[in-house]
């Protein structure tokens, strides 16, 4: 039988967690499941159960680059008509296998679902779900897709047709930040046709300490890789003439620096130094705090930021 789906899973030290994942995947013939792991400690590699069409890719220290590096290796080796996304912590809903029936033939090139949002280890605790749903939303009230195209900048919650990837020769960044922005971007700007299904598809956890939840100091270095992906996706968008309220580096250097003018400073020479419109960002910077001092809060969440024509 001819694999259907193809699931890329990147992992990193939560063996349980990513069992949990590859559980909620049906076993059918027509899955094949693909977990890259990015050099976890060896205490925490994964040892999974045996599942139908499974494999599993050990990366060494010499291999490893993040969850960029880990999909586009997933990508190498997928075979499925569809390409379907996950993280390892998160999982999908239990009527997973009637919308791989439903749509296995479908003929857009990016299915795009809805999701939910739980506690990662206690899946009875469900919080509320905005912004997937405000996406959706906007797009039934305009009927304008190319918002949802732009702004659902996660690779999983689709499907995503793997001709669509390889024609187009999409892949990843392989950053330690925004690995998927560029990507997600990318395939809804050059998909033919896109539909939406306002149906969960995948439960989306918060737990402690995760990248995506965990208030932090981040990293000099991580976000220098946050602004060059915000700064490979302005470029993008330039060639699609879409035009955004400010300079996209300018958010994760606000966000990095806050009121330290010594960080802001070494972002700014570190985007003139490799060639990035730090001046724009500067501007933008002046622009966003004037905003403030006139008691008007200046949104710098990437949907809030993309004009689009005759909005």
């Amino acid at each position: 039988m001819n694999i259907n789906y193809s699931f890329i899973i990147p992992h990193k030290n939560c063996p349980k967690l990513l069992q949990r994942c590859v559980d909620s995947i049906p076993e059918r013939d027509d899955v094949q499941i693909i977990v890259v792991d990015d050099n976890s400690d060896e205490d925490k590699k994964p040892d999974l159960r045996s599942h139908k069409n499974l494999q599993v890719i050990l990366l060494d220290a010499t291999r490893s680059k993040g969850a960029g590096r880990a999909r586009n290796i997933g990508l190498t080796h997928a075979i499925g008509k569809w390409l379907v996304f996950a993280d390892s912590d998160d999982f999908f809903v239990k009527n997973l296998s009637e919308l791989l029936d439903k749509y296995v033939n479908d003929c857009h090139d990016i299915i795009y679902f809805n999701v939910q949002v739980c506690d990662c280890y206690d899946v009875t605790k469900i919080y509320p779900q905005k912004n997937k749903s405000k996406l959706i939303n906007k797009y039934k009230d305009t009927k304008n897709d190319l918002y949802l195209r732009l702004c659902y900048t996660e690779p999983w919650g689709k499907f995503i047709k793997r001709n669509l990837v390889v024609d187009k020769m999409i892949t990843f960044q392989e950053t330690r930040a925004h690995n998927d922005l560029l990507f997600s971007v990318k395939t809804g700007l050059k998909a033919d046709d896109v539909c939406v299904i306002d149906r969960p598809i995948y439960w989306y956890v918060l737990r402690e300490g995760s990248l995506r939840q965990s208030i932090r100091i981040e990293s000099y270095e991580i976000t220098c890789d946050r602004i060059r992906a915000w700064d490979r996706t302005q470029r993008f968008l330039a060639e699609y003439d879409i035009k955004t309220k400010i300079y996209l580096p300018m958010i994760s250097c606000v966000r990095y620096a806050k009121s330290d003018m010594c960080k802001y400073l070494n972002l700014l020479n570190f985007m003139r130094h490799n060639n990035m419109g730090y001046l724009y960002v500067l501007r933008d910077t002046i622009r966003f705090y004037l905003l403030r001092l006139l008691g008007r809060e200046a949104n710098l969440n990437f949907e809030n930021i993309i004009i689009l024509k005759g909005k």
